[in-house]
């Protein structure tokens, strides 16, 4: 069991962000989160469905990243799906990365 106090950011102002001031979320926490969040894309008329945002998950950050997500994974998973856009060989396809991209950094904060 993990003590609730050792999984907090030291020196970080206790401002609510997307981890809740905690290091890393777990992923039925992230799962929540993203069911929750808000559908829209900024800057776009583009609208998630809720079953779009939880598959999200499960194609961004899937099984094989373990069962909790740190702020440092979630940064290197939006930096990787972005060098996959740059590799994306169709417009349609670099297109709906970047809205992924755009709709996950507004989300977190990164």
């Amino acid at each position: 069991m993990v003590n609730s106090s050792q999984n907090k950011i030291p020196g970080k102002d206790p401002k609510e962000d997307f981890f809740s001031k905690n290091v890393y979320l777990s992923r039925i926490e992230l799962r929540e989160k993203l069911r929750k969040a808000p559908p829209k894309v900024p800057g776009s008329r583009k609208w998630y469905t809720r079953q779009e945002r939880v598959n999200m998950e499960k194609e961004i950050f899937g099984k094989k990243y373990g069962t909790h997500i740190s702020r440092q994974e979630c940064r290197y998973r939006l930096r990787k799906l972005r060098n996959e856009g740059f590799r994306a060989e169709t417009g349609k396809k670099k297109l709906e990365i970047n809205r992924k991209i755009k709709y996950l950094k507004n989300l977190t904060g990164f």
